[in-house]
C-alpha cells in the first residue's frame, strides 16, 4: 500500500525532490549566519509539500529545533481560526519540540516560569483546563499584545538561553486558513513585526493556494506585509519520467503496458497524492494496459479522489454553486459568473476569493475563472453523469 497521508517512517516512502530539498535547505541555511530567510512555498493541492517539509525537518541537525503548526487542524476542531488559536497551537509545538530534547528544556524551564509569571502581572487570569509546558497558560481577557510577545518572542529566548540550540525553524502549514482570523493583515503584520529582530529564527508557511490567491498578496504582495521579502517557492509535480521512476522505486509490482502507463500519467498528472491513492486500487501480477487503466480510474475513483470528498463535503453551497456552473461551462468570465449564479456582487466576490484561496479556482490570462484541478472536475462529471445529479 502507498501511503496517503504522511507516513511515521519518512524515509521509506521519500522520493526525488533533491533540487526542491536543497533549494529549501539553502534558504533556511541563513539562520545559521543570523540572517534568517523567511519561506513561502505553495503548490497545487496533494503535491506534497507537507511530506517535503517534513523530510526537511526531520533531518535538521542536533542543534536545530523544529516546530510544525497545522492551522487547518485548528479550522477542522473549532470550525473557526483566531489569532488567540493559533499562538496556543504554537506554544503546543514549541512545547512538543522542547520535549523531544529533555536537557535543554530542564535549562529553559525556570527561565519560562519567569517568563509567564510576569505576563501574569498583566490583564490575565490564569487556568487550569488549558496548560501547555507542564505549566497554566494566559486565558485571555483583554491583553492580547501581552499573550502574542511572549509567543513570538519565545523560539528565540530558548536560542539565546541554551547553548545547545543554534536555531528554530516553524512551519505553518495550510496557512490560507489564517484568512478566517477577524483581521488577517494585522496578524501577518504582528509576524514581521517581531520576525525583524529575530536572527536565528526562520519562519516557513505553505498551503494549498492558487497563485492569484488574495492572502499571497496579503502575505508577501507589494502590500503585504511582507511586501515581498519573503523567499517564495513552488512545488511542482513530478514530470512523466519521475512518475516512472517513482513507480518502479515504490510500487514496482504494478506493471503496465506503454499506453498503459501513459494514460495513469495522464490521470495522475503526476501529482503524488493521485499516483499513491491510484495505486492503491491496482492489483500486483497484472499488466495495466490503457483501456485497462480507463476501467480501473472509473470504477474506483471515489478512493483515488478520497482528499475532494472531505473538501466537498466541507464547501458551502455559494462555493458548490460556483464550481458545478464552472464544471459545466468550463470557463466563464466574473460578468458571466455573477448572471448565471444570480448573487450579488459582493457575494460571488466573496466565494471566488475563498475559492481561491482553498486552491480550487484558477484565473487564466484572459480574464476567465476555472476550476483549477481537472481531477475535480472529472469527479464530478463521473458523479453527475452515473447519479444524475452533482454530489450534495
Amino acid at each position: 500500500m502507498m501511503p496517503t497521508t504522511v507516513p511515521k517512517n519518512i524515509d521509506k516512502y521519500f522520493f526525488n525532490r533533491t533540487k526542491d530539498i536543497k533549494k529549501i535547505n539553502l534558504q533556511i541555511s541563513s539562520i545559521y549566519e543570523d540572517l534568517p530567510n523567511q519561506l513561502l512555498i505553495t503548490g497545487n493541492r496533494g503535491v506534497g509539500k507537507t511530506f517535503l517539509l517534513k523530510k526537511i525537518l526531520h533531518d535538521t541537525d542536533k542543534k536545530t529545533l523544529t516546530a510544525y503548526i497545522d492551522i487547518s487542524k485548528i479550522y477542522s476542531t473549532n470550525k473557526k481560526v483566531t489569532e488567540e488559536e493559533i499562538l496556543k497551537e504554537m506554544l503546543s509545538s514549541i512545547y512538543e519540540s522542547l520535549r523531544q530534547k529533555q536537557s535543554v528544556f530542564k535549562n529553559f524551564e525556570d527561565n519560562l516560569k519567569n517568563i509567564i509569571m510576569n505576563i501574569k502581572l498583566h490583564d490575565y487570569e490564569f487556568t487550569d483546563a488549558a496548560s501547555i509546558f507542564d505549566i497554566p497558560i494566559p486565558k485571555i481577557k483583554e491583553n492580547y499584545k501581552a499573550l502574542s510577545k511572549f509567543v513570538m518572542e519565545l523560539p528565540q529566548k530558548i536560542i539565546d538561553t541554551s547553548d545547545e540550540i543554534d536555531a528554530f525553524i516553524l512551519v505553518f502549514d495550510e496557512f490560507q486558513f489564517i484568512k478566517h482570523v477577524e483581521n488577517p493583515e494585522a496578524f501577518f503584520w504582528l509576524f514581521r513585526s517581531y520576525i525583524q529582530d529575530q536572527s536565528n529564527v526562520c519562519y516557513i508557511f505553505t498551503g494549498s493556494v492558487s497563485k492569484s490567491a488574495d492572502i499571497i498578496e496579503d502575505i508577501n504582495g507589494q502590500r503585504g506585509a511582507f511586501a515581498g521579502r519573503m523567499i517564495q517557492i513552488d512545488i511542482e509535480a513530478f514530470t512523466k519520467e519521475e512518475t516512472y521512476k517513482y513507480l518502479n522505486e515504490k510500487a514496482g509490482d504494478i506493471k503496465f503496458t506503454d499506453d498503459g502507463f501513459d494514460r495513469f500519467y495522464k490521470c495522475t498528472r503526476g501529482i503524488p497524492a493521485y499516483i499513491n491513492t491510484f495505486c492503491n486500487v491496482l492489483d500486483s501480477g497484472k499488466i495495466y494496459d490503457e483501456e485497462m487503466i480507463k476501467e480501473s480510474f472509473m470504477m474506483k475513483m471515489d478512493q483515488i479522489v478520497i482528499m475532494w470528498l472531505y473538501i466537498w463535503g466541507n464547501l458551502n453551497d455559494y462555493e458548490k454553486t460556483i464550481i458545478k456552473i464552472l464544471v459545466d461551462e468550463k470557463q466563464l468570465t466574473w460578468n458571466t459568473l455573477l448572471e448565471k449564479t444570480g448573487y450579488s456582487k459582493s457575494t460571488l466576490t466573496k466565494y471566488i476569493d475563498s475559492l481561491n484561496n482553498k486552491a480550487i479556482l484558477g484565473y487564466s490570462n484572459d480574464n476567465m475563472y476555472m476550476i483549477n484541478d481537472m481531477m475535480l472536475v472529472t469527479w464530478l462529471k463521473h458523479k453527475k453523469e452515473t447519479e444524475g445529479q452533482y454530489p450534495l
